[in-house]
């Protein structure tokens, strides 16, 4: 009679590190400036036009909003 042996816990798929904006959400986000692509940074997103264009992701939400 084969022992019984617990079954291992299936491994997550490989994604995104914790905090990181989806691949298609990057594509369609724009700066509100420039209107260049943006790249994320840790917090932050960043123009691809100009790296001074900088914009906080807060918890989870990019806060796009033109500097004064």
């Amino acid at each position: 009679m084969p022992s019984a042996q617990p079954s291992a816990a299936p491994h997550p798929a490989p994604g995104p590190p914790a905090g990181a904006l989806s691949e298609n959400l990057l594509k369609i986000l724009r700066c509100p400036v420039s209107g260049s692509t943006l790249r994320q940074d840790g917090d932050q997103l960043i123009s691809t036009l100009d790296p001074n264009l900088r914009y906080p992701i807060e918890r989870g939400v990019p806060k796009l909003l033109a500097p004064r």
